[in-house]
């Protein structure tokens, strides 16, 4: 049989990037299998949570990580834990003056 050329819309690219469009032609694009059950529950719409990044040094975050793995806590408990009784002390402190 005769080697056929296909019909193409676009010209020939560059020899390197023809074999990677090949390539990932060939590549399986599957999409992943969905869970049936999630490990965590849904949250009702009115007890979303949102979160925002929290920076900090390698060292700090290495203090805190210590923290955690000597109190067997994860690091957003022990953050719940410092966070809230802050935010309300200073919100009693605020409409005190």
């Amino acid at each position: 049989m005769a080697n056929v050329t296909p019909n193409r819309r676009r010209p020939p690219a560059d020899p390197e990037l023809e074999k990677k469009i090949e390539q990932f032609g060939h590549e399986a694009a599957t999409v992943p299998e969905q869970r049936q059950a999630s490990l965590a529950p849904e949250l009702p719409a009115s007890k979303a949570t949102v979160g925002f990044n929290f920076k900090m040094t390698p060292k700090d975050h290495q203090r805190l990580k210590e923290l955690c793995a000597r109190e067997e806590r994860s690091i957003q408990y022990m953050l719940n834990k410092i966070v809230w009784p802050a935010v309300e002390r200073l919100q009693k402190e605020a409409g005190r003056t």
